[in-house]
């Protein structure tokens, strides 16, 4: 479980659950963004229930805000794999000022 959109320069969260597994399988979450690979998560996964969550951080957005989350996993008899698409969106500080009156007058200064 991936939002669709990934906030940049702050915190997100994908989170991992696998049950009714009845071999050992090799997991890998990637996200996929303007050519190049960042690895969420990559470990080998044992028994029959399995769930995490990891926290990443997505990358500033350049150019195209369209990414691709996926997901793999491998064993013996077991072949998964998912590709979805999330939008990364820039998060960017604002500055808000508030001044006593709603509209001033030329030559007026705020309190």
């Amino acid at each position: 479980m991936v939002p669709s959109v990934l906030q940049s320069s702050s915190p997100d969260q994908a989170c991992l659950q696998l049950h009714s597994l009845n071999e050992s399988v090799s997991v890998s979450v990637i996200l996929e963004y303007s050519g190049s690979n960042t690895t969420i998560f990559e470990q080998p996964v044992r028994g029959n229930y399995f769930f995490q969550c990891i926290t990443f951080m997505a990358p500033r957005a350049t150019f195209s805000p369209l990414a691709f989350i996926t997901f793999s996993a491998k064993g013996a008899t077991v072949r998964l794999a998912e590709k979805r698409s999330v939008a990364i969106q820039n998060v960017d500080s604002v500055v808000f000022v508030q001044t006593d009156k709603p509209i001033y007058k030329p030559g007026q200064t705020g309190e």
